[in-house]
């Protein structure tokens, strides 16, 4: 059952003395001394969700499947909407990357606390280059300048911002404080808080020239729908590029940084499948994570021409 919580206290100080000495454990890695602390904060708050999916993170740690599997389950009892990724975890262990292990409610949430500092962290700490990475790919393979440009998973705007133009900017995005930051950019004509897909199939057909996912598809586990959308609102000849976060094997997978990694060989399978020629494929990393470029790629594809 869903009910109101708050990520910050339990309405119980002994709990909340608990947990934080937990998470302290949790931190310095010392596995054991923090699932024993968050076994006492659950049995002092046994309705607080954010003392379960500690507790999930310590026994996953610890190496106790089993324990971390029915921690994590009671968080999504207690919590419908899943706030906090419980199913992320979840995903991992069983090794499934569905829609359903990235619920909207928390990404939006996610990115809704992020918004103030997104810029600042992102670019400085993690060394983020998505949006630089993509104006440059377009621009080694010109073409008519566009009109229409969707910016899927636009977030504070980096993207446009680092496509200077005359185009008619439209960008969707979970979060409505990722939105209010992109507003202040002025570089939009609309901007939505909607999941991507379901904007999508709103837009009418051969509506946009352009369309740009920059470092999105990590949150997103199944992207045939959104391809099929995305062919569907192409004008011929417009363009869609995007990057991803990818892995050595195959298919779709949550990775250790509670990311979708995608398989390169899926994307030149789905854009045939829905008549996108590649035009470029590249090898490129978009941010850091823990001092390491995260692996992934880039993609520019193009709708046939009549």
């Amino acid at each position: 059952m869903t009910g109101l919580w708050s990520a910050a206290t339990s309405g119980d100080l002994i709990a909340d003395r608990r947990y934080a000495w937990g998470d302290a454990a949790l931190t310095d890695g010392d596995f054991i001394a923090a699932r024993d602390l968050f076994e006492q904060t659950v049995e002092q708050a046994p309705h607080w969700p954010p003392a379960y999916y500690a507790l999930g993170k310590a026994c996953l740690e610890a190496g106790d499947d089993a324990a971390a599997r029915k921690a994590l389950e009671q968080v999504l009892a207690l919590d419908e909407a899943d706030r906090l990724g419980a199913g992320l975890l979840l995903a991992r262990l069983e090794g499934q990357a569905s829609r359903a292990a990235m619920p909207d409610s928390f990404v939006a949430a996610l990115f809704d606390e992020y918004a103030p500092r997104f810029d600042a962290h992102l670019v400085e700490n993690l060394g983020y280059r998505a949006p630089r990475l993509i104006a440059e790919l377009l621009a080694s393979h010109p073409a008519h300048a566009p009109s229409i440009i969707y910016d899927l998973g636009c977030g504070t705007g980096l993207m446009a911002q680092a496509m200077p133009g005359p185009a008619q900017w439209f960008g969707v995005d979970l979060s409505p404080a990722m939105l209010a930051e992109a507003e202040k950019t002025g570089r939009y004509a609309a901007l939505e808080a909607a999941e991507l897909h379901a904007w999508l199939l709103a837009r009418a057909p051969v509506s946009a020239d352009l369309v740009l996912a920059a470092d999105v598809f990590c949150y997103v586990p199944e992207l045939e729908p959104v391809f099929a959308q995305v062919a569907r609102v192409l004008t011929p000849g417009g363009r869609f590029a995007f990057s991803i976060q990818t892995h050595e094997g195959e298919g779709v997978v949550i990775g250790a940084d509670m990311r979708v990694h995608h398989a390169p060989g899926l994307m030149r399978a789905m854009a045939a499948r829905h008549g996108l020629a590649v035009l470029a494929e590249e090898q490129a990393s978009t941010r850091r994570d823990r001092g390491m470029d995260v692996p992934g790629a880039l993609y520019l594809m193009a709708k046939a021409a009549v």
